[in-house]
């Protein structure tokens, strides 16, 4: 729902298998292939998502249900809206309230939630009331309620914000980092980046202390790497370590995190997206007028006012 580009449940996905169908996007439908682009399941929904735990999120007629990868429908195409299943659950809406669902399409969490993100590391972020807190998967409890904001917990810890300003907590609900960031983004790999004042830098997991480095911008950190701006480098982003050291040069236009390996960057504005390893050599071409994170061996990205998938060879899953 919070993601650079296409905002979307599926950057909370579960990871897809490789023998999942893959979406294909046949025009005005959308259907699904094999990892060749052989259609196995016709083209006949509006729209479709990558398979998470054996099952794939589509939408028809405006209203969301899953299908296996035979393409039978076994939770019904009846909701309002719906996210991709994680930790078990599916999150889906159902007359304006959000629940979850199992595998089996049976509710597991009532339909008592103005919002409902999917479960990661044991806990979702919920609103209720008005006011946002975590729902645990296990005991079904849902603990805080007194947020503006709270994210996806990663590392055992979730961005929530309060009066405007950023800190974390864990799945209980305990106060980790009090919310004083103006800026903040999820950890990785033991770091997060944030913004406290003016200054950029990076927390620590481990001590949960902020290092300030010399950079007008950065942004999350993700696979050892974070994008930045720097006055010195005219508005271009590269990448940079948890030491602020240079490891990418600054010579992009716009950059977006990496996902999977693979980074979606701008290399002009004149130009498209493509994709850069962690080296910074180009792997996917730049012609995408959109692009996305890679999960699950997949990407959405958008060329000529059609959106589709790719894979991390670059191969297009449409007609």
């Amino acid at each position: 729902m919070r993601t650079l580009f296409f905002a979307a449940l599926l950057a909370l996905a579960g990871t897809a298998r490789a023998q999942d169908p893959v979406p294909y996007n046949a025009g005005r439908k959308w259907g699904f292939s094999d990892s060749a682009g052989k259609l196995l399941i016709r083209p006949r929904y509006d729209f479709a998502e990558p398979f998470s735990e054996g099952l794939a999120l589509v939408r028809a007629g405006g209203a969301y249900g899953f299908v296996d990868r035979t393409g039978k429908a076994v939770i019904p195409l009846k909701y309002q809206s719906a996210g991709s299943f994680s930790e078990g659950c599916a999150p889906v809406r159902a007359r304006g309230l959000w629940g979850c669902v199992d595998r089996a399409g049976k509710t597991v969490v009532p339909f008592e939630y103005e919002e409902l993100l999917p479960f990661r590391e044991g806990a979702a972020p919920a609103k209720k009331d008005g006011r946002w807190g975590l729902l645990l998967r296990n005991s079904r409890e849902f603990r805080g309620g007194v947020y503006e904001e709270i994210y996806p917990v990663s590392e055992g810890l979730a961005r929530a914000r309060v009066n405007g300003k950023y800190g974390y907590i864990d799945i209980n609900g305990r106060e980790v980092l009090p919310p004083v960031y103006a800026e903040a983004f999820p950890f990785s790999g033991g770091f997060a980046t944030a913004r406290l004042g003016d200054k950029y830098g990076f927390i620590d997991r481990r001590s949960l202390g902020f290092k300030a480095r010399p950079y007008i911008s950065i942004g999350p950190y993700s696979g050892g790497l974070a994008h930045a701006q720097s006055l010195q480098a005219e508005g271009r982003c590269g990448y940079i370590d948890s030491e602020g050291k240079q490891v990418i040069p600054f010579v992009y236009a716009m950059c977006a995190a990496f996902d999977e390996g693979l980074a979606p960057v701008l290399k002009d504005f004149k130009g498209g997206w493509g994709y850069i390893d962690a080296s910074g050599r180009t792997v996917i071409p730049f012609k995408y007028e959109q692009a996305s994170g890679f999960r699950g061996g997949l990407a959405k990205v958008a060329l000529k006012d059609r959106t589709f998938y790719i894979d991390r060879s670059g191969r297009e899953y449409r007609k």
